[in-house]
């Protein structure tokens, strides 16, 4: 199943390669490349200082009593899943 699913997703580059080429309309690659970097924006960072930085703000939230039970966590994990699509 995994590997048909990524044979999936090559086709579709492949069929999204060859619309990109033959289109004229800079509005449709506007959009796509705002989709992009929306994107990009959306996942996070994975330099060593943004870590650090997001794992101190976590420990200082739990030394507030700052959260949550794990089931609301998870809860909130599938919603994402389901809109990105993963």
């Amino acid at each position: 199943m995994i590997k048909h699913m990524i044979m999936n997703i090559e086709t579709t580059k492949l069929e999204l390669m060859q619309l990109l080429l033959q289109t004229q309309k800079e509005g449709v690659l506007t959009k796509i490349k705002a989709i992009f970097e929306q994107e990009s924006r959306a996942f996070y960072s994975n330099k060593a200082s943004d870590l650090q930085q997001r794992a101190q703000a976590s420990l200082e939230a739990i030394e507030k009593g700052e959260t949550r039970p794990i089931q609301e966590f998870k809860s909130e994990v599938d919603r994402w899943k389901e809109e990105k699509a993963i």
